[in-house]
Protein backbone atom coordinates (compact mmCIF):
# COMPACT_ATOMS: atom_id res chain seq x y z
CA UNK A 1 0.00 0.00 0.00
CA UNK A 2 1.41 3.37 -0.65
CA UNK A 3 1.97 5.64 1.90
CA UNK A 4 3.56 8.72 0.45
CA UNK A 5 2.19 10.95 -2.28
CA UNK A 6 4.68 11.02 -5.45
CA UNK A 7 6.14 14.20 -3.80
CA UNK A 8 6.93 13.09 -0.62
CA UNK A 9 4.05 13.71 1.63
CA UNK A 10 3.01 10.98 3.56
CA UNK A 11 -0.88 10.00 3.21
CA UNK A 12 -1.69 7.57 6.10
CA UNK A 13 -2.99 8.79 9.07
CA UNK A 14 -0.39 6.89 11.29
CA UNK A 15 2.45 8.84 9.16
CA UNK A 16 0.68 11.89 9.69
CA UNK A 17 0.45 11.90 12.86
CA UNK A 18 3.78 10.59 13.47
CA UNK A 19 5.29 13.55 11.78
CA UNK A 20 3.04 16.21 13.49
CA UNK A 21 3.90 14.91 16.73
CA UNK A 22 8.05 14.41 15.92
CA UNK A 23 7.73 18.15 15.00
CA UNK A 24 8.05 19.07 18.54
CA UNK A 25 11.02 16.59 19.12
CA UNK A 26 12.82 19.17 21.44
CA UNK A 27 11.23 22.10 20.30
CA UNK A 28 8.67 24.29 20.26
CA UNK A 29 5.68 25.64 21.15
CA UNK A 30 4.19 26.17 17.83
CA UNK A 31 1.63 27.61 16.00
CA UNK A 32 -0.83 26.13 13.55
CA UNK A 33 1.34 27.96 10.84
CA UNK A 34 4.88 26.82 12.00
CA UNK A 35 3.48 23.03 12.39
CA UNK A 36 2.22 23.72 8.83
CA UNK A 37 5.38 24.96 7.49
CA UNK A 38 7.52 22.34 9.26
CA UNK A 39 5.66 19.56 8.62
CA UNK A 40 4.66 20.13 4.83
CA UNK A 41 0.94 19.57 5.01
CA UNK A 42 -2.35 20.70 3.99
CA UNK A 43 -3.01 23.64 6.83
CA UNK A 44 -6.56 22.02 6.87
CA UNK A 45 -5.20 18.37 7.95
CA UNK A 46 -2.57 20.11 9.94
CA UNK A 47 -5.82 21.68 12.53
CA UNK A 48 -7.76 18.71 11.78
CA UNK A 49 -4.95 16.37 13.51
CA UNK A 50 -3.72 19.20 16.07
CA UNK A 51 -7.23 19.17 17.42
CA UNK A 52 -7.32 15.63 17.68
CA UNK A 53 -4.12 15.44 19.24
CA UNK A 54 -5.17 17.68 22.26
CA UNK A 55 -8.72 16.56 22.46
CA UNK A 56 -6.94 12.83 23.53
CA UNK A 57 -3.81 14.36 25.45
CA UNK A 58 -1.10 14.21 23.12
CA UNK A 59 -0.55 17.80 22.76
CA UNK A 60 -1.86 20.87 25.00
CA UNK A 61 -2.80 23.87 23.24
CA UNK A 62 -2.21 27.21 25.33
CA UNK A 63 -5.02 30.12 25.40
CA UNK A 64 -2.34 32.00 22.64
CA UNK A 65 -3.58 29.13 20.45
CA UNK A 66 0.26 27.63 20.56
CA UNK A 67 0.56 23.52 20.89
CA UNK A 68 3.42 21.53 23.02
CA UNK A 69 3.39 18.02 23.96
CA UNK A 70 0.85 16.94 26.54
CA UNK A 71 0.35 14.80 29.40
CA UNK A 72 -0.06 11.70 27.31
CA UNK A 73 3.50 11.89 25.51
CA UNK A 74 4.97 12.19 28.80
CA UNK A 75 3.16 9.31 30.37
CA UNK A 76 4.26 6.98 27.48
CA UNK A 77 7.46 8.34 27.30
CA UNK A 78 7.99 7.68 31.00
CA UNK A 79 6.90 4.03 30.43
CA UNK A 80 8.82 3.33 27.39
CA UNK A 81 11.89 4.18 29.89
CA UNK A 82 10.46 2.24 32.13
CA UNK A 83 10.21 -1.18 30.45
CA UNK A 84 13.33 -0.76 28.86
CA UNK A 85 15.28 -3.65 29.42
CA UNK A 86 18.52 -2.59 28.22
CA UNK A 87 17.90 0.41 30.45
CA UNK A 88 17.35 -1.44 33.30
CA UNK A 89 20.43 -2.92 32.78
CA UNK A 90 22.07 -0.25 31.65
CA UNK A 91 21.95 1.86 34.62
CA UNK A 92 23.70 0.49 37.46
CA UNK A 93 26.60 0.04 35.26
CA UNK A 94 26.08 3.17 34.23
CA UNK A 95 26.50 4.95 37.68
CA UNK A 96 28.78 3.77 39.17
CA UNK A 97 31.21 3.78 36.06
CA UNK A 98 30.53 8.32 36.25
CA UNK A 99 30.81 7.62 40.09
CA UNK A 100 33.95 5.72 39.63
CA UNK A 101 36.05 8.03 36.82
CA UNK A 102 34.07 11.73 37.45
CA UNK A 103 33.26 11.20 33.42
CA UNK A 104 30.02 11.13 31.90
CA UNK A 105 28.64 8.01 30.30
CA UNK A 106 25.75 7.89 27.67
CA UNK A 107 24.01 4.99 26.26
CA UNK A 108 22.62 5.81 22.72
CA UNK A 109 20.59 3.96 19.71
CA UNK A 110 21.32 4.65 15.90
CA UNK A 111 17.50 5.02 14.22
CA UNK A 112 17.52 6.65 10.66
CA UNK A 113 20.47 7.56 10.42
CA UNK A 114 20.68 9.28 13.97
CA UNK A 115 22.39 8.70 17.48
CA UNK A 116 19.22 8.86 19.47
CA UNK A 117 20.58 9.28 23.40
CA UNK A 118 18.67 6.68 25.89
CA UNK A 119 20.32 7.92 28.86
CA UNK A 120 23.23 9.56 30.97
CA UNK A 121 24.70 10.15 34.05
CA UNK A 122 26.87 13.11 34.44
CA UNK A 123 30.32 12.95 35.88
CA UNK A 124 31.81 15.59 38.22
CA UNK A 125 35.00 16.05 36.47
CA UNK A 126 33.69 16.50 32.83
CA UNK A 127 31.97 19.41 32.99
CA UNK A 128 28.68 20.43 31.41
CA UNK A 129 27.80 18.38 28.08
CA UNK A 130 25.38 19.55 25.36
CA UNK A 131 24.13 16.26 25.22
CA UNK A 132 20.25 15.29 26.40
CA UNK A 133 18.39 12.52 26.72
CA UNK A 134 15.99 11.83 23.65
CA UNK A 135 18.31 14.08 21.80
CA UNK A 136 19.36 13.34 17.84
CA UNK A 137 22.83 13.88 15.80
CA UNK A 138 24.27 12.71 13.14
CA UNK A 139 25.63 9.17 14.03
CA UNK A 140 28.38 9.98 11.86
CA UNK A 141 29.18 12.24 14.35
CA UNK A 142 29.34 10.90 17.37
CA UNK A 143 31.64 8.23 19.06
CA UNK A 144 28.58 6.00 19.89
CA UNK A 145 27.11 6.52 17.01
CA UNK A 146 30.32 5.20 14.75
CA UNK A 147 30.79 2.02 16.89
CA UNK A 148 27.27 1.09 15.42
CA UNK A 149 27.98 2.44 12.05
CA UNK A 150 31.32 0.25 11.84
CA UNK A 151 29.63 -3.17 12.28
CA UNK A 152 26.35 -2.31 10.49
CA UNK A 153 25.35 -5.57 8.55
CA UNK A 154 27.59 -7.87 10.16
CA UNK A 155 24.71 -9.59 11.76
CA UNK A 156 22.45 -9.93 9.89
CA UNK A 157 20.94 -6.37 10.76
CA UNK A 158 20.48 -3.95 7.81
CA UNK A 159 22.98 -1.49 6.62
CA UNK A 160 22.83 1.71 8.51
CA UNK A 161 25.91 3.17 6.96
CA UNK A 162 23.43 4.23 3.78
CA UNK A 163 20.85 6.47 5.75
CA UNK A 164 23.49 8.99 7.00
CA UNK A 165 22.63 12.65 7.37
CA UNK A 166 23.81 14.43 4.10
CA UNK A 167 23.69 18.54 3.39
CA UNK A 168 21.87 19.78 0.54
CA UNK A 169 25.31 18.84 -1.47
CA UNK A 170 25.13 15.44 -0.68
CA UNK A 171 28.40 15.21 1.69
CA UNK A 172 27.72 13.95 4.78
CA UNK A 173 26.44 16.35 7.46
CA UNK A 174 29.02 18.84 9.18
CA UNK A 175 28.77 20.74 12.70
CA UNK A 176 32.08 21.36 13.63
CA UNK A 177 35.12 22.60 11.91
CA UNK A 178 36.25 19.12 13.31
CA UNK A 179 33.84 17.06 11.20
CA UNK A 180 34.32 14.41 8.24
CA UNK A 181 32.79 16.22 5.50
CA UNK A 182 33.63 12.84 3.04
CA UNK A 183 32.90 9.47 2.59
CA UNK A 184 36.44 8.58 1.71
CA UNK A 185 37.42 10.04 5.55
CA UNK A 186 34.43 8.92 7.36
CA UNK A 187 35.24 5.04 5.55
CA UNK A 188 39.24 5.34 6.76
CA UNK A 189 37.37 6.05 10.64
CA UNK A 190 35.19 3.22 10.56
CA UNK A 191 38.17 0.63 9.46
CA UNK A 192 39.79 2.15 12.42
CA UNK A 193 36.76 1.59 14.85
CA UNK A 194 36.68 -2.03 13.71
CA UNK A 195 40.67 -2.38 14.60
CA UNK A 196 40.42 -0.81 18.17
CA UNK A 197 37.26 -1.84 19.10
CA UNK A 198 36.29 1.92 20.30
CA UNK A 199 35.50 4.82 18.21
CA UNK A 200 36.57 8.45 18.86
CA UNK A 201 35.04 12.18 18.20
CA UNK A 202 37.26 14.58 18.87
CA UNK A 203 34.62 17.59 18.52
CA UNK A 204 33.30 16.36 15.46
CA UNK A 205 29.29 16.93 17.06
CA UNK A 206 30.10 19.36 19.62
CA UNK A 207 33.11 21.71 19.45
CA UNK A 208 35.63 21.13 22.20
CA UNK A 209 33.60 17.68 23.37
CA UNK A 210 35.36 14.73 22.89
CA UNK A 211 34.12 10.89 23.70
CA UNK A 212 35.47 7.26 23.33
CA UNK A 213 32.29 4.93 22.29
CA UNK A 214 31.88 1.57 21.69
CA UNK A 215 28.89 -0.95 20.93
CA UNK A 216 26.98 -3.36 23.01
CA UNK A 217 27.79 -7.12 22.56
CA UNK A 218 29.47 -8.83 19.94
CA UNK A 219 28.28 -7.69 15.98
CA UNK A 220 27.66 -10.99 15.18
CA UNK A 221 25.09 -11.66 17.86
CA UNK A 222 21.59 -11.45 16.78
CA UNK A 223 21.24 -8.94 19.21
CA UNK A 224 24.28 -7.24 19.30
CA UNK A 225 25.05 -3.94 17.90
CA UNK A 226 21.88 -2.69 18.23
CA UNK A 227 22.98 -0.07 20.99
CA UNK A 228 26.03 1.06 22.71
CA UNK A 229 27.71 3.32 25.38
CA UNK A 230 30.00 7.04 24.85
CA UNK A 231 32.06 8.67 27.93
CA UNK A 232 32.56 12.28 26.86
CA UNK A 233 34.68 15.10 28.54
CA UNK A 234 36.53 18.15 27.46
CA UNK A 235 38.79 17.15 24.28
CA UNK A 236 41.91 18.87 26.19
CA UNK A 237 41.38 16.42 29.03
CA UNK A 238 40.36 13.65 27.06
CA UNK A 239 43.01 10.27 27.51
CA UNK A 240 41.26 8.41 24.30
CA UNK A 241 43.31 5.16 24.19
CA UNK A 242 43.67 4.71 27.63
CA UNK A 243 39.98 4.76 28.26
CA UNK A 244 39.09 2.05 25.47
CA UNK A 245 39.57 -0.77 28.18
CA UNK A 246 37.54 0.83 30.63
CA UNK A 247 34.79 1.96 28.09
CA UNK A 248 35.01 -2.24 26.62
CA UNK A 249 34.38 -3.57 29.77
CA UNK A 250 31.51 -1.45 31.29
CA UNK A 251 29.80 -2.19 27.89
CA UNK A 252 30.22 -6.00 28.49
CA UNK A 253 29.28 -5.63 32.24
CA UNK A 254 26.10 -4.45 30.37
CA UNK A 255 25.86 -6.76 27.63
CA UNK A 256 25.88 -9.75 30.38
CA UNK A 257 23.15 -7.99 32.69
CA UNK A 258 20.99 -7.78 29.38
CA UNK A 259 22.23 -11.10 28.35
CA UNK A 260 21.40 -12.89 32.13
CA UNK A 261 18.10 -10.36 32.71
CA UNK A 262 16.70 -12.23 29.33
CA UNK A 263 17.26 -15.57 29.75
CA UNK A 264 15.92 -15.49 33.57
CA UNK A 265 12.77 -14.25 31.59
CA UNK A 266 12.25 -17.65 29.31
Amino acid sequence: MRTSSPAGVPVSVVERISLVLETFNGAGPFTLAQVTSRTGLPRSSVHRLLEQLTNTGWLARSPEQTYELGVKAYEMGQAALNQNRLLRGARPIMQAFAHRTGLTIQLAVVSRGDTVYLAKVNGRASGPTPTAVGQRIPAHLTAVGKAQLAFAGESGHRPISGELRRSGGGAPVRRTPQSMTTEAQLADDLAAVRDRGAAFDRGEAFTGLGCVGVSLGPPDHIYGNLAGISVCAPVTSLDYRTLVGPVRVAAREIWDRCVAADLASH
